[in-house]
């Protein structure tokens, strides 16, 4: 949000100024120029904005055997960035049961896996400190690679067994020690097929993590994320961000990696034929012939 208000307030300014300065306020019917400028001053800040990134991303190593230890400085550049970067895709974001997060405790976060903007949208607004576990490719993106290299995002290769467990340790380790959040997609791979299925296997693998730190497993479903290059810039994306459950530790000690993936996928699909209709492509079943008669 900080950025977008002082964003805000240069845009204000300068909007100001011009239309001052030029004397568009003497004839009411130059009115309509004022919205354009905010609009264009404010895209204006944050292309200067993001000119300043890529030359301060050019200090971060490329290496990719170097892995950053997390920065609150990098992570605060990436959350506020994202913000700004859905604001001007013209999406709303909607949280629904953060307040079943356990407080003080480092987490576990899962999610479905939509789009590249389910980490854009977690990073905006899940608070506190949060790592990525993502694929390598993405330290690759102009600009935002690097930031989130720096930022302390963890990069798994997919089908690499030996890679991925020592990531797994290392993510336990952060979270174990130094009381950080970490966020993964057990999916393993953007669903490019959804609605069918709507969730991917999930990756037992991963629930590692949970079992060597011993951290509460909050299992969060992410929808429309999909949708936002579909319907920009014609319409508004609504983007839902739902807490559908936490598993504590003595909820999941007893089970196996693969029965807590398959007790969180539960979770997320049961959320999803609940709140079917939010979803912009995908139309709500229709209802039973035994449901229709108990409406009845």
């Amino acid at each position: 949000m900080a950025l977008i208000i002082v964003f805000g307030m240069l845009s204000i300014a300068a909007t100001g100024g011009v239309y001052y300065s030029t004397g568009l306020y003497q004839q009411w019917y130059w009115f309509w120029v004022i919205p354009l400028l905010l609009y264009g001053f404010f895209v204006l800040c944050f292309g200067i904005w993001l000119t300043f990134l890529s030359v301060a991303g050019l200090f971060v190593s490329s290496d990719e055997d170097k892995v950053y230890k997390p920065s609150p400085f990098a992570q605060w550049i990436v959350r506020h960035t994202a913000r700004v970067i859905l604001l001007l895709l013209h999406t709303r974001v909607h949280r629904g049961g953060f307040g079943k997060i356990p407080a003080g405790k480092p987490v576990m976060l899962i999610n479905n896996h939509l789009s590249v903007f389910d980490e854009f949208a977690i990073a905006a607004y899940f608070k506190g400190p949060i790592v990525f576990i993502t694929k390598p490719e993405n330290f690759s993106i102009p600009i935002g690679g690097p930031w989130m290299r720096f930022a302390g995002y963890l990069p798994l290769k997919q089908k690499d067994m030996a890679s991925g467990a020592e990531v797994i340790h290392t993510a336990a380790k952060y979270i174990k020690e130094k009381h950080i959040n970490v966020c993964v997609a057990p999916e393993g791979t953007r669903n490019k097929t959804f609605p069918d299925p709507v969730l991917l296997p999930f990756h037992g693998g991963t629930f590692r993590m949970a079992q060597e730190s011993g951290a509460p497993i909050v299992v969060m479903a992410i929808q429309n994320t999909n949708c936002i290059f579909k319907r920009f810039p014609r319409h508004f994306t609504h983007i839902y961000l739902d807490i559908v459950g936490v598993l504590e530790e003595e909820q999941y000690a007893s089970l196996s990696s693969r029965e807590i993936a398959d007790k969180t996928r539960s979770m997320m699909e049961q959320r999803f034929e609940r709140k079917n209709a939010r979803f912009y492509h995908v139309k709500p079943k229709e209802k039973s012939e035994e449901s229709d008669k108990e409406d009845k």
